[in-house]
């Protein structure tokens, strides 16, 4: 046999013990035995092990001390919330029934400005979980944002299908987004208030010194201003992120307190971490005050965040006829904030979801309001 027949018969050979195995091991012949209990709990675990390995990489990105800060709006950096993105989708594809890492991994994609991407994530929700209402609230929400009002209005009318009580939640949301950018913003004191009106104060990052920072300064210094025209109304200054072994909202009271305004006044609340949390405590405060009207008082650029927050948590504790207004310390010429840009807008929208009860981040360890 020469050795070209040689070199074929083996390969034949080769090919016939192949197919022999093949028929030997296929899961559908009769003969073959099934994945034992033990191999399939393995596998499971494993799997398990992947995304809470994945979880923790998108909760360590998105507690990154890098972040972008003005006196209007502190973000995490798009490169941070890129990674968590990353994290959160690779734990979706191994765990594809779990709609809250698509929840999250849309709030990832809202952070870095990308809406229409969020909006893909929502709808491939639905696509699983057709009456699911947080994403039908979301689609209502951004699609409004997006200026698709015929979308919103469509998401709307399956919330009232699904889910009638939300609803009033989503247009109460609407209304108050609406108020605060036709009111014009101001930085002039009130020269008289109905009686039963307070006064709350939005804290900013304390510096890694545990000092107050200039924005903070400039909130008070107007505070300062507003409590002296309105010498009867309570105050509640809001903010607990610690630095240093101080609070923003301890740090506040002793300013004003060092000033000339009452001690007795003020109601340092030590525990808010954002926007949405200043808004939620301090309601309950107004409401232990019961007060009809608060002044809200922050930097220009973020008085119609936190106005339209405190409205949106006041439905919760408040009378229904309860008010808010505004005092801006001016951080940008009001001029050129007459009309909200769409990264404020973003933002407003972004904090209303959130104040009404949608957390943003709902994928343990990665839970953030």
């Amino acid at each position: 046999m020469n050795r070209t027949s040689v070199l074929t018969r083996a390969v034949a050979l080769a090919a016939i013990g192949a197919i022999a195995l093949a028929g030997c091991t296929d899961p559908s012949d009769d003969g073959a035995a099934p994945p034992s209990p033990a191999s399939s709990s393995a596998a499971a675990r494993g799997v398990a092990g992947q995304v809470a390995t994945l979880l923790a990489e998108a909760k360590e990105a998105f507690d990154s001390p890098t972040r972008t800060s003005t006196a209007g709006n502190t973000d995490k950096t798009v490169d941070n919330m890129a990674v968590v993105e990353q994290k959160l989708l690779e734990a979706s594809a191994l765990a594809p029934y779990r709609a809250d890492l698509l929840f999250s991994a849309a709030s990832a994609r809202i952070a870095q400005k990308n809406v229409p991407g969020a909006l893909e994530l929502y709808r491939k929700v639905l696509s699983f979980a057709p009456d699911d209402d947080d994403a039908h609230t979301y689609l209502a929400v951004w699609n409004r944002f997006l200026g698709d009002a015929a979308g919103s209005a469509a998401e709307v009318e399956q919330l009232r299908r699904v889910a009638p009580d939300r609803v009033p939640q989503v247009e109460a949301l609407f209304a108050a987004i609406d108020g605060a950018v036709r009111t014009p913003i101001t930085e002039r004191a009130p020269e008289s208030a109905a009686p039963n009106t307070g006064i709350v104060v939005l804290g900013y990052a304390l510096k890694n010194d545990g000092t107050m920072d200039a924005p903070l300064v400039q909130r008070l210094e107007k505070t300062l201003e507003v409590a002296r025209a309105l010498p009867a109304a309570p105050i509640v200054v809001t903010g607990g992120v610690e630095k240093s072994g101080n609070t923003e909202g301890a740090l506040m009271k002793n300013w004003l307190v060092e000033r000339g305004v009452d001690a007795a006044r003020i109601t340092d609340e030590n525990f808010a971490r954002t926007t949405v949390e200043n808004a939620l405590y301090s309601s309950y405060v107004l409401a232990t005050q019961r007060v009809d009207h608060a002044i809200l008082i922050s930097s220009a650029s973020h008085v119609r965040r936190g106005t339209v927050d405190l409205l949106l948590a006041a439905r919760e504790n408040l009378p229904a006829t309860f008010t808010v207004s505004s005092v801006a310390a001016v951080d940008k010429p009001l001029a050129d904030l007459s009309t909200p840009s769409a990264d404020e807008l973003r933002s407003i929208h972004r904090d209303a979801l959130s104040t009404i009860g949608l957390w943003s981040y709902r994928s343990a360890p990665l839970l953030q309001r």
